[in-house]
């Protein structure tokens, strides 16, 4: 059998290890160049570490955000709650009530509400006055009418009224009051009557901020 010549065989076994030489380093660069399928896994993941941060960071702030506005627009017992004799089981609640607000005169005027439930309740006490005008609604010193512990119970079966009376001092120069916030005693959410003639018309009064003297619910 002949033999295939020496240098042949030389010349086949150094092509085989170069080859396999070049496809290793080949290989080895793939890996290291940016792009490839490792380095861009870590990149995904390092932006997906920042979007969560960045989500639960505005999450936060809405949440925050939200409290912060459901605090300031929740319900409050409005000036002078705190002189109110405590309420009876019984007492009218504001849901129940509609409220008118009459201008009978200069520097005079009533606060009157009305049973529109379907059962029997009592108002005992002195309102709770917030004054409305071209400025928004503001507080002005109240002086009570009489204690509050003498405060007579009046019960309002469906229909009836009770009304406490205003007087204040009303100048030209004046402040404007269109309207009022009214709360029964008891209760912590306003009605909100606009004023009006006892005719029913729109009007309006003026009251100066040296205050309002208000007598105590009676019946009307």
């Amino acid at each position: 059998m002949r033999r295939p010549p020496i240098a042949v065989m030389v010349l086949f076994l150094v092509g085989a290890a170069g080859c396999s030489s070049s496809a290793s380093s080949s290989s080895s660069d793939a890996g290291d160049r940016p792009g490839n399928g490792s380095a861009s896994s870590s990149l995904s993941t390092a932006a997906g570490g920042r979007s969560q941060t960045g989500g639960a960071s505005s999450s936060s702030s809405s949440s925050s955000s939200s409290s912060s506005s459901s605090s300031s627009s929740s319900a409050g017992v409005l000036y002078g709650a705190d002189s109110l004799p405590s309420p009876a089981a019984d007492h009218c609640r504001t849901k129940d009530l509609k409220a008118t607000a009459v201008s009978t005169g200069q520097g005079r005027a009533s606060v009157v509400i009305t049973n529109k439930g379907d059962g029997s309740c009592t108002v005992r006490g002195f309102p709770s006055l917030r004054f409305a005008g071209t400025a928004g609604r503001t507080e002005l010193p109240v002086d009570w009418a009489g204690a509050t512990a003498d405060a007579v119970k009046v019960e309002l079966a469906p229909g009836d009224s009770a009304s406490a009376a205003l007087t204040f001092t009303a100048l030209d120069d004046c402040d404007v009051v269109t309207g009022v916030d009214v709360v029964p005693p008891g209760e912590s959410r306003p009605l909100r009557p606009a004023f009006t003639t006892s005719g029913g018309e729109k009007a309006t009064v003026r009251i100066c901020d040296s205050g309002v003297r208000v007598k105590a619910f009676s019946a009307s």
